[in-house]
């Protein structure tokens, strides 16, 4: 699919950053989780976790804190960016006006949830490919700041990675975020 000739509305609903549901080497019953957790664009419950963390083998704590504390990471994210880029949300930057920058909170948010719903699976690449595709196309077409939104990334990692103190659960989580920042910052190649 060119996605520069695609519309507006076929993009939004083409834009999925979450790939896990497709991921046949999961158990079906974490994918189908994943996929109703994911339209429905909200954290995974205690039960569903339990499921996932069982089958992946990872301790549910470091999700379910994850989980518990995401507001709070996002809202420390948006503070830091805000203060080292306060030309952003002022007329003229690119998260003005005020529905703009919740926008991209919004965006943000839904990043950690994904990256959350990696973690408990224990899987360090997550993204839908087509999916990441549409929503650097829409990114580009709507000119979202992709240097604010990667030192925001940046910010959650390090905020996220905060009182975890297993080497192997600060090694999934980053390497969750970079996988995230690589797709994200992905351009095409063209020859």
């Amino acid at each position: 699919m060119n996605l520069q000739n695609t519309d507006f509305k076929t993009l939004v609903q083409t834009a999925q950053v979450q790939g896990l549901s497709l991921n046949q080497d999961l158990p079906q019953a974490t994918r189908r989780i994943l996929e109703r957790a994911d339209q429905a664009q909200r954290q995974l419950t205690s039960e569903e976790l339990t499921t996932i963390c069982q089958a992946s083998g990872i301790d549910q704590s470091l999700p379910s804190s994850l989980i518990q504390r995401s507001d709070h990471l996002v809202n420390q994210a948006r503070a830091q960016l805000l203060a080292t880029q306060q030309h952003l949300v002022q007329p003229g930057g690119a998260l003005h006006p005020q529905d703009r920058a919740e926008a991209c909170w919004r965006d943000c948010w839904n990043f950690l949830r994904v990256v959350i719903y990696a973690v408990a699976c224990n899987q360090s690449c997550f993204t839908n490919p087509s999916g990441m595709a549409a929503l650097r196309e829409l990114y580009r077409r709507m000119s979202v700041p992709i240097e604010g939104m990667n030192i925001a990334l940046v910010q959650l990692k390090k905020l996220a990675l905060e009182g975890v103190s297993r080497s192997n659960e600060q090694q999934l989580i980053s390497d969750c975020f970079q996988h995230l920042s690589d797709q994200l910052n992905k351009t095409a190649v063209k020859s």
